[in-house]
């Protein structure tokens, strides 16, 4: 008799993965990507907006290693993309037979993954003693971040810029009572990320928030909204660095114009793959765009799914019309 497939809702994942299972697969996840192991559709993410300009995505890929593939399907409102609201689910399939083995909600997991892979990347291009991070925003994506370079970095001192002065002081106390690194809540994004080895924007403006005269030689920003480090910026680093030149090439060319797409030197994979050598100078800065890989939040369902199945949750689902 075969198994049904299993619905995991957000809460169970979150019980299932830890920090430190998400840094493991991720970096997992990238290193087969750059030996060629993952199988990916043309084109990786199909878009859609509706009458409201809401937003619609699908990606999907093949993991070779684990012998399953995935499909992730999004939705979200114009304005709220990391809403809690925001449908997120990840369709689980094992390759063999093609049969469903789980669909999970990724609410929770989709914000770990995402700070995860682009802190990860920061760790492969920063210089060894980076220990001043500026988080400009102060919501949930940022609220993660924070705990992700505490693991990744020896943090001596964070800063945190934020429109409302109750969240950036939060996450400012939150740096220091949690971590026990020394923090500042400041109103100028300016004078936050002058002087940073680490800056992280992490907002929902979708504009440029930093000019280039404010970054450091040596400093690493990533931002995971492609307008945020604005064209200043994205022209002038030392290093663009991206997890799918394909994925973001659309924006790329709607934000910079047909030169955008050429300033990217390189991506994730091919850094850890050894096909870019990443930092070859101290005082390079560097320029960090991640959207997010499918590959990366498929491995994490099915990380879920087996945790799942060995511990007897789920919800199994009814399969042929039952």
């Amino acid at each position: 008799m075969q198994t049904p497939p299993i619905y995991l809702t957000s809460s169970q994942c979150q019980s299932l993965l830890t920090s430190q299972d998400v840094i493991e697969q991720i970096e997992r996840v990238v290193a087969w990507d750059a030996e060629g192991k993952i199988r990916w559709p043309a084109p990786r993410n199909m878009n859609m907006r509706d009458v409201h300009e809401n937003h619609y995505h699908l990606k999907a890929c093949i993991l070779d290693p684990l012998s399953i593939a995935g499909f992730r399907v999004v939705a979200h409102l114009s304005t709220e993309e990391n809403s809690r609201n925001a449908t997120r689910y990840v369709v689980v399939v094992d390759a063999e037979s093609s049969r469903t083995l789980a669909f999970v909600d990724e609410t929770w997991s989709y914000a770990q993954r995402t700070v995860a892979s682009i802190v990860m990347a920061a760790r492969k291009l920063a210089l060894p003693d980076a220990g001043v991070l500026a988080l400009v925003g102060a919501g949930n994506l940022a609220t993660t971040a924070l705990e992700y370079y505490s693991k990744l970095f020896k943090l001596r001192e964070v800063r945190v810029v934020s429109r409302r002065p109750h969240t950036r002081e939060a996450l400012a106390q939150r740096a220091e009572s949690h971590y026990k690194v020394p923090a500042r809540a400041m109103d100028s994004i300016e004078a936050a990320v002058s002087g940073a080895d680490l800056v992280l924007t992490a907002t929902n403006s979708g504009k440029a928030l930093i000019e280039a005269d404010w970054i450091a030689p040596g400093a690493v920003v990533a931002t995971l909204d492609t307008a945020e480090p604005g064209r200043d910026y994205a022209e002038q680093a030392d290093l663009f660095v991206v997890d799918s030149r394909e994925q973001l090439q659309k924006e790329l060319l709607e934000l910079f114009g047909a030169q955008g797409p050429g300033w990217v030197d390189a991506t994730v994979a091919e850094v850890v793959g050894g096909r870019h050598p990443g930092r070859t100078d101290p005082k390079q800065r560097a320029l960090i765009v991640t959207q997010g890989m499918a590959s990366q939040d498929i491995a994490l369902a099915h990380l879920a799914y087996q945790r799942a199945k060995e511990r007897g949750l789920g919800l199994a689902m009814p399969e042929g019309g039952a």
